[in-house]
């Protein structure tokens, strides 16, 4: 039986009515690999391969996995529909102006839900954050309307993360285009630039490396700070859109770029003394965080073992937020399985749920995992495995 990957390749394939070989060269791959994917030979495939072969078929890389969008049935009734209306914005409802200080109290509860990977609750609430972050702006006086831009700002950027990870990139950027209208209307730089940090995030995930790349490195550029005298929010921001950078470069398979990138990171990290909280990341930046990226590019350069090595170094991985501690726990798994340390993977997949069990269907590197997993069975009980696929919503027959 083919996996869903094979069948979904071979189907959009057709569609397009290329030949394996048409796929293979548009998409600078082997045709041994498209033939084996397809005959469900293989059942995954690198994460740089599996992106080109979805921009060579006009599509998302999630597509090829099958990977839902939205939420789980009978979490929240139409929450996308709800979202894509207020961020649209074309009939806007009538809502009480409230007063900043408890529109941004409001918001960064929605933060610490989204970063606790509660993204049914988050998105129950953000239709009513964003229509009420309007409506602050447009009583907002000139004492407050800096502030009031910001908190319009911070809302939309929270709602485009929340909408790419649910799958909706596009009205993602839809989101973002409005939140650094509103960051550059504050005035503040760093905003503008953290704002830019989630648009190059939201481009990697849809596989578009070099914008992604172009966005993070320019607005580096433009705020890079003097390290020896940088506040805590410069230099957080400043790595941040380095880290956004270093994950584009390293996609893109550029390695020795990517080295040399996340040596700035760590730099950045370094400077930090201990990982801090920042106002603009909306998380701690240090030591982990660049650490943890260590791993990231390791696994895009297809080097699995050095990306378990890496991942022992790093010290304190849930000091991160819930969210961050999950997905890089997934990179580990990931490093597991492309090793052939097949039970492994299943124990840190099952670690992440228990973390985040919420988060974790809407990962496309979850289903990659699987899909490559499950064919294991014939020669490795894996337990645990079947629950885990089913309880995410993949077959675990055949």
């Amino acid at each position: 039986m083919r996996s869903t990957l094979g069948a979904q390749l071979s189907a959009l394939r057709r569609r397009r009515a290329m030949s394996q070989r048409d796929l293979a060269e548009r998409a600078g791959v082997s045709v041994d690999l498209v033939r084996k994917l397809e005959q469900g030979q293989r059942h995954a495939t690198r994460i740089a391969s599996l992106t080109a072969l979805a921009n060579a078929l006009d599509v998302m890389p999630a597509d090829l996995l099958g990977k839902p969008r939205g939420l789980p049935a009978g979490r929240v009734s139409g929450e996308v529909g709800a979202i894509r209306r207020a961020v649209l914005g074309v009939r806007t409802p009538h809502v009480e102006p409230p007063m900043l200080d408890d529109l941004r109290r409001e918001g960064r509860e929605a933060w610490r839900l989204y970063w606790a990977g509660r993204y049914a609750e988050l998105a129950r609430d953000l239709p009513g954050l964003i229509a009420s972050a309007r409506a602050a702006m447009e009583v907002a006086g000139s004492a407050d309307r800096a502030m009031a831009s910001a908190t319009l700002a911070e809302q939309l950027q929270l709602t485009a993360s929340l909408l790419a990870h649910l799958a909706h990139e596009d009205l993602a950027h839809l989101a973002l285009a409005e939140a650094v209208r509103a960051a550059e209307a504050s005035g503040d730089e760093l905003l503008f630039a953290g704002q830019q940090a989630t648009r190059s995030w939201v481009l990697s995930r849809q596989g578009l490396w070099s914008e992604a790349e172009h966005v993070a490195v320019t607005a580096a550029e433009q705020v890079e700070p003097a390290l020896s005298r940088a506040s805590v929010d410069q230099v957080a921001v400043w790595g941040e859109l380095l880290r956004y950078g270093t994950t584009a470069v390293a996609r893109s398979g550029r390695q020795s770029e990517a080295q040399e990138m996340l040596g700035l990171v760590r730099a950045a990290a370094a400077r930090m003394v201990g990982d801090q909280r920042s106002t603009y990341v909306g998380m701690a930046f240090g030591p982990t965080v660049a650490a943890m990226k260590a791993v990231d590019v390791a696994i895009a350069a297809d080097r699995p073992r050095q990306a378990i090595k890496l991942a022992e170094r790093v010290e304190h991985p849930d000091a991160a937020p819930t969210a961050m501690h999950a997905r890089y726990l997934l990179n580990v798994a990931w490093a597991q399985m492309t090793d052939w340390r097949s039970q492994d993977a299943v124990d840190t997949l099952r670690t992440v749920e228990t973390l985040a069990a919420e988060m974790l269907p809407h990962q496309t590197i979850v289903h990659t995992i699987i899909a490559e997993l499950l064919p294991r069975r014939r020669k490795q009980r894996l337990p645990g495995l079947v629950g885990l696929a089913e309880r995410i919503g993949i077959a675990a027959s055949g």
